[in-house]
């Protein structure tokens, strides 16, 4: 069945970890028949949670696209993962939807991937909707959780549109202000309790004022009749959805299945349809181009995940766009520049999959063996270059360098983590030049150890991890002039050259400077070029670590040479003598990369994030509000930062985030720097 872009909502589940959105997901499919069991994540028969990874360690990992039929309309629905560390892929959910379903904790309240999530939603254009699930745990409190939204979201103004039948043990059911009507745990409407009576017209009284005061209509239509209607309220509070005014909020307890059928009755009444949410923008070449939800229009399909089936191969999770994608039919990816058939086109129910002919713009479904497209890209018909933008996605700052465990793990190592990275937009991997590693980059520790058992579940490759080695440098403290002399004479021609340099340091970062003050031709001209070059190639060797030798101005001032020894490789070979002898004599120094980092959490454990800072001989820059939560902002050596993402997560219990990137670099203190040398000349003395 094709249904009509009107009739769709997209809706995905987002919010911290542990706030219960695969439970809430599978309630929903549940009570709307789309399944006959009630799963369970703790047991690991959650349908979204099919992964083997995902049921052993009871947490979502990847984005998982249900569906389900309520009151005329599809829900197409996407579980997204909570953890921090998975968060790209939260990301690349919201980026194919119109509505964010938000979850709060009844007892935790807003939390720190809640706020993420939320301005994630805020700034795709994604309108969001709120639900306090949890209501039936002990210290449940849906006001306080409510107070904390207002608080906590930046511009956001949080109003019941639900109020909790008791809460904790007693939670039993939901007042719907809208209809005015109870809900049980059955689903089934009923008369408002007689206690609530009062507080639930009351509430309704503030829920008519905040939809009111967002349309000069509605106000004038308040203020003559008193009141407005179910179906005023409704339409009213739709278009403050649209326009981001108001956060309505609702009330469940996913695992009781209590508040599921006014949950998804609310959806389909109020949740955004992409007819509502107007026209997508997209980039055709260099300009502008306007995507609406219009089967007749040009085809554009955006992949949101990609996944790899062991029995099917590659699979694809698609929204549609604009036009209609047609099961079989070929079409054009801007990206990789290739052609693609659209085979076994069909309708997702987590892992298990049904064929369909097409899906219309709006509705979202999946495709196999796309093997030329990633997660991130855009389908369309040939010839065009519609490409949607992808999500700001953080940057990969937990790293591990890998390495083969075999030559027949090292000849798969390459392929497949480019196919994990594709699958993956959080995943990066790059070899380290200056190194020679080879490192695999997440969000963190938990982030790269699912990757890397992919690696080796999935896709049989086995990789040993080990710790990155920190990318010091070299330097000098003072000016020296020293000789570089080299002179080899055998049977037959010999080799001859001789140099005298003042190596002298720069201001950091200005790098190296080659200064030729010859003069009486004691250095032949057309040696000179040679000796620059093997300064270079000493200084990328390193002299005191093996690391490159930076910021210093190298000024040639004399030499000799000879008219039948003399060569370019015997001045190449001199002048690095030369430049070894000056980093002797010059005081030389190891430098370290400090890198500016920006932590976000609650205001109750900066304290000991800021003493956790100092202790890694971080420098705290300054710190500032950002709604409940504190920013902090500090400069850390590197080589403290390698685990962070772990020891935040210790310190914080999961509350807190950061984001890192390269400053500057600095001296490294003398105790820590004989370390690093030592260590250096061990591994020197071990490959020898």
């Amino acid at each position: 069945m094709s249904w009509q872009p009107k009739d769709l909502r997209n809706v995905a589940l987002v919010g911290h970890r542990g706030v219960g959105k695969t439970s809430l997901n599978e309630a929903m499919l549940h009570t709307a028949g789309a399944i006959n069991q009630l799963g369970s994540v703790d047991a690991g028969t959650a349908v979204t949670d099919f992964e083997e990874q995902e049921r052993e360690r009871h947490i979502s990992i990847s984005p998982a696209l249900c569906h389900l039929e309520h009151g005329g309309a599809k829900i197409n629905l996407i579980d997204c993962p909570g953890y921090s560390e998975f968060y790209v892929d939260a990301l690349y959910g919201l980026w194919a939807v119109e509505n964010a379903l938000l979850t709060v904790d009844a007892v935790a309240g807003v939390e720190v991937q809640t706020i993420k999530m939320y301005e994630a939603a805020r700034e795709m254009g994604v309108r969001v909707i709120a639900v306090v699930n949890k209501l039936d745990s002990e210290r449940a409190d849906f006001e306080a959780a409510v107070a904390s939204m207002n608080e906590s979201l930046p511009g956001c103004e949080a109003v019941p549109v639900q109020l909790p039948i008791g809460q904790g043990e007693e939670f039993e059911g939901v007042v719907d202000l809208l209809s005015m009507r109870a809900f049980t745990g059955s689903g089934d409407p009923a008369e408002i309790p007689a206690d609530m009576v009062d507080l639930a017209e009351e509430a309704r009284e503030t829920l008519i004022d905040s939809v009111a005061a967002t349309d000069d209509d509605l106000t004038m239509q308040y203020l003559e009749e008193g009141t407005l209607t179910e179906d005023e309220l409704i339409a009213g509070l739709k278009t403050a959805i649209i326009e981001g005014t108001l956060v309505p909020v609702l009330c469940t307890s996913a695992t009781r299945e209590i508040g599921i059928t006014p949950l998804l009755d609310f959806l389909v009444d109020a949740a955004v349809s992409p007819v509502d949410a107007g026209p997508r923008i997209a980039m055709d070449g260099d300009e502008e181009a306007e995507l609406t939800a219009d089967p007749d229009g040009p085809t554009a399909i955006i992949v949101f995940k990609t996944m790899t089936d062991p029995y099917v191969g590659r699979v694809s999770l698609l929204r549609v766009l604009s036009g209609t994608a047609k099961a079989d039919a070929d079409v054009y990816n801007p990206a990789s520049e290739e052609r693609e058939r659209l085979s076994s086109l069909g309708v997702a129910q987590a892992r298990e999959t049904e064929n369909c002919d097409e899906l219309v713009a709006g509705d979202m479904g999946v495709a196999v063996r796309l093997e030329d497209t990633s997660t991130g890209d855009t389908l369309t018909d040939q010839g065009s270059n519609l490409m949607v933008p992808k999500p700001n996605a953080p940057d990969a700052m937990y790293a591990v360098a890998i390495t083969a465990a075999s030559r027949a793990d090292a000849d798969k190592l390459s392929d497949a983590i480019a196919r994990l990275t594709a699958e993956d937009m959080g995943l990066k991997y790059e070899r380290n030049v200056e190194t020679g590693e080879l490192l695999l980059k997440g969000l963190g520790p938990m982030h790269i150890d699912v990757a890397v058992t992919k690696l080796r579940k999935q896709y049989e490759v086995d990789v040993q991890m080990s710790e990155p080695r920190v990318a010091y440098r070299e330097t000098v403290r003072r000016a020296v002039r020293v000789q570089g002399r080299h002179k080899k004479q055998t049977g037959g021609r010999g080799q001859f050259g001789d140099v005298w340099i003042r190596v002298e340091p720069v201001a950091r970062g200005e790098g190296f400077e080659f200064v030729n003050e010859i003069k009486g031709g004691s250095v032949p001209t057309q040696y000179i070029p040679a000796v620059e070059k093997g300064i270079r190639q000493q200084m990328q060797a390193g002299a005191v670590a093996g690391y490159p030798i930076v910021d210093i101005r190298v000024t040639l001032d004399d030499g000799s040479s000879h008219p039948v020894d003399s060569s370019d490789m015997a001045f190449q070979t001199a002048a690095g003598i030369a430049l070894r002898n000056a980093m002797e004599q010059a005081e030389p120094v190891l430098l370290e990369p400090i890198m500016n980092v920006t932590i976000t959490g609650p205001e109750d454990i900066m304290g000991d994030i800021m003493s956790d800072m100092n202790a890694k001989r971080g420098r705290i820059l300054g710190t500032e509000q950002a709604g409940s939560l504190q920013v902090i902002k500090a400069q850390v050596p590197q080589s403290e930062m390698m685990r962070y993402a772990a020891d935040l997560r210790s310190i914080s219990q999961g509350r807190a985030s950061y984001e890192m990137e390269f400053s500057h670099y600095e001296e490294l203190p003398a105790h820590l720097a004989e370390q690093v040398i030592a260590e250096a000349r061990r591994e020197e003395s071990e490959e020898e």
